[in-house]
């Protein structure tokens, strides 16, 4: 069993043949950009939206809708690099995808003088449009796009008059709607905002996840007993990225099983398997939690409250509905928010004593 370990992604998944799940994402997303529609993936951190985009930039994913080049162009742009950038800035960046979509597609753009204008984009587009060519500009880390402050009104408007003008389709990823960025950031005016669906993006199935182990461990001679399965979901969930720490973790312990001496216990204890885990995962619990409010943590430490706040807590995977009553989404998470400092509630063991409600 001396493989690689192949629960290495802790980053967005970049190889097509990496990616696992999200097909009904996948088609639902593909089928309203295929009608010209643009769309807002939404989901919480490390769900895997990033990957999803990146996923959906390869030719072969999108050949089936007939997206693939050369019937449609995919731009992609990082907006985590565009937070403090000019709007020439972004106008290049996306005229220079444009450009290298189109060439890789075959199809002949004539370069402006001035590349870094919103002119240069327009004809560029402008030629593609008429060789019957749609394109899909892809905005990855949207919020930061939003909340730059040398971006104008104008600048999204432009942005919805090349939609209007060629088209154009919008495919945009954030953690959180777009009417709740527009609430927040004049500069997104709701003319922008109003031309997107939601899509959004939560946990895994139990089918997708045991689709993951088996897909990575297919690569190994490790194997995954039930148990072990069962164990892994009940302690991590079903969020991806705590999947791929826990199948790491386990593959790595079970190859140092089975280096041990054969007078060493044969069965592996699943419960050593919870340490480096909860350890791994700390930070990532941790920043969810700093980026509660005092109300939402509240509310998570006693996975009870207001209808609104606890749906606020669904949409960022950190509760569950079943049957009508509200769970942690892993049992990592219930651990985490146990050690945590939060008013008028008192933690202990099992117990959680309310002060405000006088319930236990």
């Amino acid at each position: 069993m001396g493989a690689d370990n192949p629960f290495f992604h802790r980053g967005a998944i970049r190889r097509a043949e990496d990616f696992v799940g999200r097909e009904a994402e996948i088609a639902q997303t593909l089928g309203l950009l295929r009608n010209g529609q643009s769309v807002s993936l939404i989901g919480p951190r490390r769900i895997g939206k990033s990957s999803l985009l990146l996923h959906l930039t390869h030719p072969t994913v999108r050949a089936a809708y007939r997206l693939d080049p050369p019937h449609s162009l995919f731009v992609m742009l990082d907006c985590q690099g565009l937070a403090g950038s000019p709007p020439e800035e972004v106008y290049e960046l996306m005229l220079d995808g444009l450009l290298e979509a189109a060439t890789t597609a075959g199809l002949a753009v004539e370069t402006a003088a001035e590349p870094g204008t919103y002119r240069a984009l327009d004809r560029a587009l402008q030629q593609v449009y008429r060789q019957s060519v749609s394109v899909v500009v892809l905005l990855d880390e949207f919020e930061l796009l939003a909340a730059n402050q040398h971006l104008t009104p104008y600048f999204f408007a432009r942005l919805r008059g090349l939609k209007t003008k060629y088209g154009l389709a919008y495919l945009t990823a954030s953690q959180r709607p777009l009417f709740a960025i527009t609430a927040e950031e004049a500069v997104l005016s709701s003319p922008f905002f109003n031309i997107f669906v939601t899509v959004p993006l939560g946990l895994f199935s139990e089918a997708e996840t045991r689709t993951l182990f088996e897909r990575r461990l297919s690569r190994t001679s490790v194997i995954f007993s039930d148990e072990l399965i069962h164990h892994l979901l009940w302690l991590v969930g079903l969020h991806p990225f705590f999947l791929h720490i826990a199948g790491y973790h386990a593959v790595q312990a079970l190859i140092a099983h089975a280096a041990r001496p054969a007078t060493q216990p044969n069965e592996m204890p699943l419960a050593a398997l919870d340490g480096p885990i909860e350890v791994e995962a700390e930070s990532h619990l941790g920043y969810l939690w700093q980026n509660l409010s005092a109300e939402e943590q509240h509310v998570l430490a006693i996975a009870d409250g207001p209808v609104e706040s606890l749906r606020q807590l669904e949409q960022q995977c950190l509760l569950e509905r079943t049957d009508g009553q509200y769970r942690y989404s892993s049992e990592i998470l219930r651990r985490f928010v146990r050690r945590q400092e939060v008013p008028a509630l008192v933690q202990a063991g099992p117990f959680v004593i309310d002060e405000q409600r006088h319930q236990v």
